[in-house]
């Protein structure tokens, strides 16, 4: 893959030149250079080279797209403080049109490839747990396309729990026969009993000769993109990879919120107060509401937002909102639609309270009940939360403790791979959602 990218901005890079815009812009060779190294930094910082991300073609597209803004970016600010490496516009603009381009539709090939049966995964399954059906399911749905070979497990009662269109091969002792006659890559470890069906010298011996060894958790979170609450012990979540937050990237992280909020509160500004006479219009009560939510840590803050709803709304008490919540407004339905009511969340953005992304914050009320009904809720706490984040954009409303549940395997998955980049690929999901008004989320 890295080849193929080399090969798409070579040529992106020389056509340029063939045709005459590098004619007094100085060397060739230092910009192509640039051009080349700085693509392939964003590209593998956005994890464009990981065979395992857990994205579609939609998501794949956003993430290339946001990457190759962040190589622009740079481009442009090298040339623009180191002469030697400045673009013309002309040429500028061609080669990231060009590279754009060939690296999407390289992309796309090479998705199209991965799904076909010469590079589909080749899964062998140790154990035969509740989680068999799921791994079975997910040979088509996840986001590498694997085939399960078969299952092994030593207990009796396994071939009694086997998924429809499944093979139960034998026991856990013949792994590594299995692994020389079958080459899976990788095996999957799912028993009922942790010290049953694992065989740690055979699990390493696959390991020694190229094969993947992963826990289900782990096998799961690659293909969809979440946490899988119920099935991971809290010793998975502390030696597994992931929970990153170097100063760097918190620095960074801040700085984009500043910016961003900033710009967006200046743009917005003309939409915000056509909207607020609209909500008056529309029906009695103030145009803004504060509201308790749970932040960072535990901390209580104020959101505020566009008030969407009736304002005797909560008067009995907090209750769940819904899809086609009864007590939204007429102009409260076309901002949830297209998230609009949330803009003044920019001002707590700019305050601290709340990131651009992350976990939507939380109200105590339900903070309380939540953390009761569901494992590990408080974790999503480590991060500020967000004016939209992987759950918003991946997930419907929450409106029960079971879809709440659902939106937590998606919060802990950013919690757990929280980066500059999964937040640009939210940020242009998000766009998506508020242009096309696919909903409240």
């Amino acid at each position: 893959m890295i080849a193929t990218d080399i090969a798409v901005i070579a040529i992106a890079t020389s056509i340029p030149l063939r045709l005459g815009l590098w004619v007094g812009h100085g060397a060739f060779w230092p910009k192509a250079a640039a051009v080349l190294v700085l693509t392939l930094f964003t590209l593998h910082v956005a994890d464009l080279y990981k065979t395992e991300l857990a994205a579609g073609r939609r998501e794949l597209s956003a993430r290339l797209l946001g990457a190759l803004a962040c190589a622009a970016v740079l481009v442009a600010a090298l040339g623009f403080t180191v002469p030697t490496f400045r673009l013309g516009r002309l040429a500028f603009a061609q080669i990231f049109g060009l590279a754009g381009g060939g690296l999407l539709l390289a992309r796309l090939a090479w998705s199209w490839l991965r799904a076909s049966d010469r590079f589909r995964l080749r899964v062998l399954v140790l154990g035969v747990n509740h989680a068999a059906p799921r791994i079975v399911e997910l040979q088509e749905t996840g986001a590498q396309p694997f085939t399960v070979l078969g299952f092994l497990d030593d207990d009796p009662a396994a071939v009694d729990r086997m998924p429809a269109g499944a093979e139960l091969l034998g026991k856990a002792k013949d792994l590594i026969t299995l692994a020389d006659e079958l080459r899976p890559d990788i095996v999957v470890t799912a028993p009922m009993d942790m010290r049953g069906v694992l065989r740690t010298p055979d699990l390493l011996e696959c390991r020694l000769r190229g094969v993947r060894v992963e826990e289900w958790p782990t096998f799961y979170e690659k293909q969809t993109g979440k946490v899988l609450v119920t099935d991971v012990r809290p010793s998975w979540l502390i030696f597994s990879d992931g929970f990153v937050k170097t100063p760097s990237t918190q620095t960074v992280k801040r700085a984009i919120d500043v910016v961003t909020a900033g710009i967006g509160l200046a743009l917005a500004a003309p939409a915000m107060l056509a909207l607020a006479v609209l909500i008056k219009l529309d029906s009695a009560g103030p145009v803004f509401y504060r509201q308790a939510r749970v932040g960072l840590r535990g901390r209580i803050f104020h959101v505020i937002k566009f008030r969407s709803m009736s304002a005797s709304a909560e008067r009995s008490g907090a209750v769940w909102a819904a899809s086609n919540d009864p007590r939204v407004t007429r102009v409260g339905r076309v901002m949830r639609k297209t998230r609009l009511d949330e803009l003044p969340q920019l001002f707590n953005v700019l305050r601290g309270d709340m990131s651009l992304v992350g976990p939507r914050p939380e109200r105590p009320e339900f903070m309380r009940l939540l953390q009761r009904e569901i494992p590990f809720y408080g974790e999503r706490l480590a991060v500020k939360p967000g004016l939209t984040g992987w759950a918003q954009v991946r997930h419907a409303y929450a409106g029960s403790v079971e879809d709440t549940l659902e939106k937590l395997q998606y919060d802990l998955y950013y919690v757990k791979n929280l980066s500059p980049f999964l937040d640009v690929l939210i940020l242009l999901q998000t766009v998506q959602v508020v242009l096309f008004a696919r909903g409240a989320r």
